[in-house]
């Protein structure tokens, strides 16, 4: 890795890193979130089952998009180039065939979970996860839009920026997947609060980086690493909704 890869890497890091805290930190005591709930819901009108779900998602998109603005800053990359996609039908043809290995690879990934420890609950912990649970909470549209764009601001994040900024800095493609998937998997086990619930995110996360950086590379644009990442994270939140009675009653008012 040369100097510049190794500096702006430890640019993306800290950025990352200061993303999760601010969306993480503030609301992380109980106390505080109901007294922020009920401050929300009491000047808005909102019910306050709906305010983490929507205050926490403009957290969290606000944090990628500053997150973004400042590596692309840094490491003189442009936005425009990094979503220019030049489509055909063979583009298209790989796309579709990327979002279902990405399914594939994931199924096959529980499947192996489930081998080891047969009495698994994976969609329990999956829809365990607090803010899966709050989205759950959510009327059925939202449930599709409101996991779909956080995937979309992620994957131009890592996959488009943090990716991109490693390869402009001449790190070998396996290095740069590497080290942006690694960094995303942090931080998406960081987002649970079990060890099961650790353990099928990070799986998921990896596939999605191996899967979605190599489709970046092959197409020369983020743009169709979106769509599939967007695609999968709306497709398995709404598929845990049939848990979504005993959630959101979990989740407090």
């Amino acid at each position: 890795m040369t100097r510049d890869a190794a500096v702006f890497t430890a640019v993306a890091v800290a950025a990352t890193a200061a993303w999760l805290a601010l969306y993480r930190l503030p609301f992380r005591r109980n106390r505080t979130r109901q007294r922020v709930r009920l401050a929300v819901a009491s000047r808005t009108g909102l019910p306050g089952r709906y305010v983490f779900p929507i205050l926490g998602t403009l957290v969290y998109l606000a944090g990628g998009v500053l997150a973004s603005i400042l590596v692309m800053y840094w490491g003189g990359l442009d936005v425009v180039t990094l979503l220019a996609w030049h489509v055909t039908p063979h583009d298209v043809g790989l796309l579709v065939l990327t979002a279902a290995g990405a399914s594939a690879l994931t199924a096959f990934a529980m499947s192996i979970l489930y081998a080891v420890r047969p009495r698994t609950d994976v969609p329990g912990a999956v829809t365990g996860v607090r803010w899966i649970a709050e989205i759950l909470a959510l009327p059925r549209a939202w449930r599709y839009i409101v996991p779909a764009t956080s995937a979309a601001v992620e994957e131009f994040y890592f996959r488009g920026v943090f990716l991109g900024g490693l390869l402009a800095s001449d790190t070998p493609v396996w290095a740069a997947i590497a080290i942006s998937g690694a960094t995303f998997t942090v931080g998406q086990v960081l987002l649970t609060e079990t060890a099961l619930q650790a353990t099928v995110l990070a799986l998921s996360s990896v596939v999605l980086a191996v899967v979605c950086g190599l489709l970046v590379i092959v197409e020369g644009s983020v743009l169709p690493a979106i769509a599939v990442h967007a695609s999968f994270a709306a497709y398995y939140t709404q598929t845990s909704s049939r848990r979504v009675a005993p959630v959101a009653a979990a989740v407090p008012r």
